[in-house]
């Protein structure tokens, strides 16, 4: 059977229009380009994974733009929200991607969910959201594999001001796809930079935003200057996951460091 390619593209914040900026740095110019380096360095089959901060203030126009880029790219894209996101308006918008929360991807099975909650930027897992993975665990159990996909993160990444937004009540998602036996990863995004760690027995894999990085291991809200990034998941049938991120190092201008915040 096939190696199934997921290229995973998080923290977008599009404005709703191409000159919008984060921290510096154009994130329409910076999302293509990435998009541009999928195209040369990926397989050509890869489906995107677009994990959440799609907009940076949930704009219409912003979620406009994005399906239009999409459909030049004709490629499949998946699709959840972030703190910055609205649900509803997103699935407005992005005519052209219907929101597929449980998908069917062979041996394997592709489970988001939506770990926002509105007018905060941490991460809290609703009755509904945990409703909706308990029915999702159960729909794909004759799945061998399963990847789960949020915009938060489960784990500590030993950065005080991003702890503090991690999903607070984690045990209780936990508990879930421990008792499934075949959640194989845990791909987040939020965070703004490149971490593996271990959730528990689960993998978990953070990934660089497609504009700015934070800083890793800072306490309060730090600029990296690391370019835009993405990753790459191989999902092989036997459950094995391989994984990489790569970065834009070509990619300019660079972001502005003195930036406090957004």
């Amino acid at each position: 059977m096939d190696i199934l390619r997921l290229t995973q593209i998080t923290d977008l914040h599009l404005g709703a229009d191409g000159a919008a900026t984060l921290g510096g740095v154009p994130t329409k110019a910076s999302f293509e380009a990435v998009l541009a380096a999928v195209a040369t360095q990926g397989r050509g089959d890869d489906r995107l994974l677009l994990t959440g901060d799609l907009a940076s203030d949930c704009q219409p126009e912003a979620y406009q733009i994005l399906n239009r880029i999409l459909t030049s790219h004709n490629k499949q894209a998946f699709w959840l929200p972030g703190n910055h996101d609205d649900a509803g308006i997103m699935a407005e918008h992005l005519v052209d991607f219907p929101d597929q929360k449980i998908v069917d991807l062979g041996p394997w099975g592709l489970l988001t969910l939506d770990s926002s909650q509105p007018h905060k930027p941490g991460g809290h897992i609703s009755d509904e959201q945990l409703l909706h993975v308990e029915q999702g665990l159960q729909t794909l159990a004759c799945k061998p594999h399963i990847l789960l996909a949020m915009h938060h993160s489960p784990v500590l990444l030993n950065s005080a001001w991003l702890d503090s937004q991690q999903i607070d009540n984690r045990d209780r998602l936990y508990e879930l796809l421990q008792s499934s036996g075949n959640v194989k990863a845990v791909i987040t995004g939020h965070v703004h930079q490149q971490f593996e760690g271990r959730w528990g027995d689960i993998p978990v894999y953070s990934t660089p935003s497609s504009c700015v990085q934070f800083k890793a291991q800072s306490d309060d809200f730090t600029l990296s200057d690391q370019p835009p990034g993405y990753r790459w998941l191989d999902l092989h049938p036997d459950g094995q996951v391989v994984t990489g991120v790569e970065f834009l190092s070509d990619f300019s201008p660079r972001p502005d460091l003195g930036c406090a915040g957004y």
